[in-house]
């Protein structure tokens, strides 16, 4: 092909194809740059090799890899995939956390995971808890005035926003005084979850 082309034509092809040989080997130096010269890497290479023992020993239980699907440094792994930062906020030694969701087509679930802490009465959480027979906070009855985030951080709940889905409110309903929300759903006999947002 390049035998019935104009001489122009050639000039051209063979010019684009050194631009595109030239970025490609542009490319790969970035990630070569690390390595320094040739030099240098063969010195390190030979005094890793000189610095080997001879014999093979096995390694010890305690060499073995980090978890890479751990939780991030200063997390804890509250179930289902999700880290929560540790320790507490606010008040809150710990924290809590409410885990909501459907697996394979299943009816929607919903657990705590952690435990409840009631650090008092406060601006927007001033209503009154109520416990289960084995002393665990069970429920909430909501004072005038109370809000959903107030409430869970009253009860050091990291996603306290969550508990109008959990008690089945639409995000858009704000809660009314005198309505009982569940805290902890299994502390609560016969709780059912209904996922407000399910067709």
């Amino acid at each position: 092909m390049l035998e019935t082309m104009k001489p122009s034509a050639k000039v051209i092809a063979g010019v684009v194809c050194a631009v595109v040989v030239v970025g490609l080997a542009a490319l790969t130096v970035p990630a070569f740059a690390p390595l320094g010269s040739i030099a240098s890497v063969a010195a390190g290479l030979r005094s890793s090799l000189e610095s080997t023992p001879s014999d093979a020993t096995t390694p010890s239980a305690s060499a073995a890899p980090l978890d890479p699907y751990g939780p991030p440094e200063g997390y804890v792994d509250v179930g289902n995939g999700t880290y929560i930062p540790g320790g507490g906020f606010g008040d809150c030694a710990e924290s809590a956390y409410i885990h909501m969701g459907s697996q394979d087509g299943r009816d929607f679930t919903a657990s705590l995971f952690g435990k409840l802490i009631d650090t008092g009465v406060r601006e927007f959480a001033a209503g009154t808890p109520a416990v289960a027979d084995d002393g665990r906070i069970a429920t909430y009855t909501v004072a005038p005035g109370d809000v959903p985030t107030a409430i869970g951080d009253r009860f050091c709940i990291w996603n306290g926003m969550s508990l109008t889905t959990l008690n089945g409110i639409p995000g858009s309903t704000a809660i009314q005084p005198g309505q009982v929300l569940v805290l902890d759903p299994a502390a609560v006999p016969g709780f059912v979850f209904r996922y407000p947002y399910a067709d």
